[in-house]
């Protein structure tokens, strides 16, 4: 459970697997490897949206030809390389909740993503695989892997509340609007109430037409689901009816980090940090990035 390096970082549409800390069966066939292209991926043009978040407005895009997009570096910080980072979502006083997975590790924790220091934490059961979280109103929702168990915490103290069950693995969970968004590994996004986690809708997703498996930690932003690529350096840009409208690749931070500390290459963890750029780490990796996204040249 503790070598996660792929043969290729390259997206995997039909690969199935496992589980987000498991074992990988091979097959499939691959698509959406990051651009080849000689030209610099980094050269930054002004972006044409009302929040200047992405390269173009996101309802602009088609996703019978999803646009590709790269990413600018503008900041490195100190992040916690224990942390098995499944979950990350930006707080309103700007500070990060960050989940973080293992059994008999695994955490809930507030951080200062300027110093990396660990400001509030709780510890889950010894047999929680802990995975994506989100903040509904005063609550933070946290899924576990196998356990079939949504944990819930009080956001201000992080005091336990009572959990919420569903059938199945429990990956990445975001909040949509007024709907939670779960992936489970699979190329299913499933929509869920935040009053009570019932089943809302279920969606595929799909890239220029193909099922994208492996969906894994999400961040909800501007009517959208961003998505993670379990060992991938790909990162999907959702509509709500599961086509994917564009790709963001990653490879560069995952270089970055992989020549540094190797074996640490598998990218997981994503947030909006503020109007033009985000927050992405990954699993034990010693640094947190904030990022813009920029178009491919």
């Amino acid at each position: 459970m503790l070598d996660y390096r792929s043969a290729s970082v390259v997206l995997v549409l039909t690969l199935s697997l496992a589980a987000c800390g498991g074992d990988i069966k091979s097959g499939g066939r691959a698509a959406l490897a990051p651009s080849t292209d000689d030209e610099p991926t980094n050269a930054r043009i002004e972006p044409d949206s009302a929040t200047q978040r992405w390269p173009r407005p996101l309802d602009t895009l088609d996703p019978d030809a999803p646009a590709r997009w790269g990413v600018e570096v503008l900041d490195r910080f100190p992040h916690d390389a224990r942390a098995f980072t499944q979950g990350l979502e930006a707080l309103g006083d700007g500070t990060l909740l960050e989940s973080a997975g293992l059994r008999g590790e695994s955490t809930l924790r507030i951080v200062d993503p300027t110093t990396g220091v660990v400001l509030d934490t709780v510890g889950l059961a010894d047999e929680e695989f802990g995975e994506g979280a989100t903040v509904v109103g005063d609550t933070i929702v946290q899924l576990t892997w196998r356990s079939e168990r949504a944990r819930r915490w009080r956001l201000n103290d992080l005091t336990p509340l009572e959990p919420w069950t569903f059938d199945g693995e429990g990956w990445g969970l975001c909040l949509l609007d007024d709907r939670l968004a779960m992936s489970d590994g699979s190329a299913t996004l499933t929509f869920r109430d935040p009053q009570d986690f019932t089943v809302l809708e279920q969606v595929s997703v799909t890239f220029e037409g193909d099922d994208v498996n492996r969906l894994n930690e999400l961040e909800c932003v501007d009517g959208h689901v961003v998505a993670n690529i379990w060992q991938s350096p790909t990162i999907l840009v959702i509509r709500p009816d599961g086509r994917a409208i564009a790709t963001i690749d990653g490879t560069p931070l995952v270089d970055e980090i992989d020549s540094a500390v190797p074996n640490r290459e598998v990218l997981n963890g994503i947030a909006v940090r503020d109007e033009t750029s985000f927050w992405l780490t990954g699993k034990q990796w010693p640094t947190l990035f904030a990022i813009g996204v920029v178009p491919d040249a």
